[in-house]
């Protein structure tokens, strides 16, 4: 009595461990890529639903990497808005660049009263790069009147304001002016379009880091994808061998050979492993909508990859150990682009620096005109005034005190500082990225070889034990457990190799090489 009561709770407890792990394999099933919502089902689907939204592109070729990377290339937003501040870089240097355009002015006044005359002058100034030197030409024309009445008027233009008069086709004058000091190696033209010409390359390299961190999103998704795939194989295999051997167990249970209770629990089973197939198939679904965010059509529209377009088996990873890490590093350092846009960033600065400092200095400039007039004297002028002269001027401007500009070097110095503390945290933060992703690759290759082993073991107990059911000397339970047993290594082994191709990926985005 006391031997059956004790048989009848291990039997209870075998049973409730069994139904413990089959609980943890749908769950693994259905976790082990992305997240499933619990929710079931009568029967497994043939194919995830996205399938047949997918089926509108007729290639059933498997979906590689390469085409989900040159898709991110072409189309993934972030991308295209990166390329957007480029053109916004380029916009910047050209507005900067219109500084040197030349410039037009013109003026002109009429007086009467006393004295009547009238005065037109035009100008054209071009500046230029050389040391801040500008170029001067222009035409004006000072003409008096004739009086236009008694009462004490005088035609002409008063001998005080005697420069203002030329001969009757006016006068030319051409020139340079030259900045000494203050202006000379650097003025706010020239540090204008030196920081834009950064800032295209600033916009170039955060284009290029913003390729690498969406090709590695991409890569990891798409892995993602292939490992869910993977997984919803398992679970159907799983669900059809406890399908195949539900009629053998009723040819059996018929002839007497088992009792019916347990094709009753093969069917239990069966519809437990149903449960599973639908979890894994939600699984996939979800990664085919997280792999289209990156996989886009030639619309840039997210594009849904058919279970169809899954590949056959997970690729070998490249083996990255004959390398020196340290030396990889290094590498990084000179192909991330984060190191070059922050020394752009300091360049920059120094710009502003340099600019600044500059505008500390007292201003002199150099003005060298030559004059000549044109045509006939009028009234009132001597024939002299015909011949060409140079004029030559000299303007000194000193700041007191100049605490903008003093200001703006504080200002400048201080930002370059600051580049300099983020450009540390980079280059550690390379450094570690490196030493991680290779950690994880040499990890995840030696999960691959051990899962590999315990499939082999998982097999063999699994086809040991089924033939011991068929002679009898098993039960239906302990053939459940080790199907499961082989089930669950399999989606370790599928797990590793996911994370193997996860790791190359973040191990070719820490060197800089992914998605360029």
């Amino acid at each position: 009595m006391r031997a059956a009561l004790l048989s009848h709770r291990l039997e209870r407890k075998r049973r409730t461990s069994k139904l413990a792990a089959a609980v943890a394999l749908s769950g693994l099933l259905a976790t082990s890529g992305a997240r499933a919502d619990d929710a079931p089902a009568p029967s497994p689907p043939a194919a995830p639903v996205a399938e047949s939204r997918a089926k509108a592109d007729g290639d059933a070729k498997p979906v590689t990497l390469d085409e989900v990377l040159t898709s991110v290339r072409l189309s993934f937003p972030l991308i295209v808005a990166a390329l957007r501040d480029q053109a916004a870089a380029a916009g910047d240097l050209l507005s900067a660049e219109g500084a040197f355009d030349p410039t037009v002015k013109a003026r002109g006044g009429v007086a009467s009263g006393y004295y009547d005359y009238g005065r037109v002058e035009i100008s054209v100034e071009q500046p230029t790069p050389f040391w801040g030197t500008s170029l001067i030409a222009g035409w004006r024309l000072g003409q008096g009147f004739s009086p236009s009445g008694g009462g004490g008027q005088f035609g002409g233009i008063p001998s005080y304001y005697g420069e203002l008069a030329t001969f009757d086709a006016g006068e030319i004058r051409a020139g340079v002016s030259v900045p000494l000091w203050r202006n000379g190696p650097i003025d706010r033209r020239r540090a204008s379009i030196r920081r834009a010409e950064i800032g295209q390359r600033i916009a170039s390299l955060s284009t290029e880091q913003q390729k690498i961190e969406a090709a590695r999103a991409a890569a990891h998704r798409y892995w993602d994808w292939v490992a869910a795939g993977a997984r919803v194989a398992i679970a159907r295999d799983w669900y059809e061998i406890a399908k195949t051997r539900d009629a053998a167990l009723g040819e059996r249970a018929a002839r007497g050979d088992i009792p019916a209770f347990e094709q009753l629990e093969n069917r239990r089973t069966l519809v437990q492993r149903e449960g599973a197939v639908v979890a894994a198939t939600r699984s996939l679904e979800q990664a085919a909508i997280e792999l289209s965010m990156y996989l886009r059509d030639a619309r840039g529209e997210p594009a849904l990859a058919a279970s169809s377009r899954l590949p056959p088996a997970f690729p070998d990873a490249a083996e990255p150990f004959g390398m020196n890490v340290e030396a990889s590093i290094e590498r990084a350092h000179d192909a991330r682009p984060e190191p070059a846009r922050l020394s752009a960033q300091r360049e920059q600065f120094d710009v502003d620096r340099r600019f600044a400092e500059n505008q500390l200095a007292p201003g002199i400039d150099l003005s060298l005109v030559g004059v000549k007039d044109l045509g006939s004297a009028t009234d009132g002028m001597i024939e002299k005034q015909g011949t060409p002269m140079l004029e030559v001027g000299l303007t000194i401007d000193i700041p007191i005190p100049n605490r903008a500009a003093r200001g703006r070097v504080e200002a400048a110095r201080a930002g370059a500082e600051k580049v300099e503390a983020q450009a540390k945290l980079v280059r550690d933060r390379i450094a570690a990225d490196v030493r991680d992703a290779a950690s994880a690759l040499r990890a995840a290759k030696l999960r691959v070889e051990v899962a590999h082993r315990e499939v082999a073991l998982a097999e063999e107990l699994e086809a040991g034990e089924r033939r011991r059911f068929e002679l009898g000397d098993s039960t239906l339970l302990i053939v459940n457990l080790r199907e499961q047993a082989t089930a669950e290594a399999r989606i370790r082994e599928v797990d590793a190799k996911s994370d193997v191709q996860r790791a190359m990926a973040s191990y070719r985005a820490a060197l800089g090489e992914l998605g360029r």
